[in-house]
């Protein structure tokens, strides 16, 4: 027997003005219990008012949050329980009610994912992670490994793999292990927009693997027209 959750997604009452939209949301999204899986189809996802992502939590706790809020180049994505990604051009940039939360992070000017000609080979900023380091020193550094084919609906479409290696501080005294790990972004290798990501923000934190479903139908949809 099939069990059901659709989402219910109040947001200080600013999306009332939704609800119509909302509502036939909720009557095509499903999420399975007993298999741990979402299944959300392509038809599903065109026929959504709003933009989909589907998040894996360490490999294995799922959901489908939608594109609350969009903030100039800040996009704010909610889940049913209340947690909220905001995302700069993909990279998760703030969170509120996780574990533990990205609070702020700085310079996002100097994402590498804004331009849209070469990639910049590094970003340095600073982050606030809740309940450990403040305004810590992060660095990474960015490489284009080359093309790569994704998976999306079971259809594939050929993407650019860039790949960040983060280097937290090894100064702060809450985290020790773990000060350096590698984000993944899969983007369209034709229009460039992110498809998809595996990454997290700081040493001990769960990584986090986002599917931009919206966005993958749409590249779909433009293909085989």
């Amino acid at each position: 027997m099939k069990h059901y959750l659709f989402l219910i997604l109040l947001v200080g009452g600013s999306l009332s003005g939704c609800a119509g939209s909302y509502r036939s949301y909720y009557h095509t999204l499903e999420y399975v219990f007993k298999d741990k899986s979402i299944n959300v189809t392509k038809e599903h996802v065109a026929n959504s008012a709003i933009d989909l992502m589907h998040i894996t939590v360490d490999g294995e706790v799922e959901a489908v949050v939608v594109l609350a809020f969009m903030d100039g180049d800040k996009y704010r994505w909610a889940s049913g329980d209340k947690a909220i990604f905001t995302m700069h051009h993909g990279v998760i940039v703030q969170t509120e009610g996780l574990a533990t939360d990205l609070h702020y992070t700085s310079h996002l000017t100097d994402n590498p994912l804004v331009g849209e000609d070469a990639l910049a080979y590094s970003w340095d900023r600073f982050v606030d992670v809740d309940g450990a380091e403040y305004g810590a020193p992060v660095r990474s550094t960015w490489r284009v490994e080359g093309e790569s084919t994704q998976l999306f609906f079971d259809e594939p479409i050929n993407t650019l793999k860039v790949v960040e290696t983060v280097e937290f501080s090894d100064n702060t005294p809450y985290f020790k292990t773990g000060l350096s790990w590698e984000n993944i972004y899969y983007l369209d290798a034709t229009t460039k927009y992110l498809l998809s990501s595996k990454q997290k923000y700081h040493p001990d934190g769960r990584v986090y693997e986002m599917v931009y479903l919206s966005r993958a139908q749409r590249a779909l949809a433009r293909r085989n027209d």
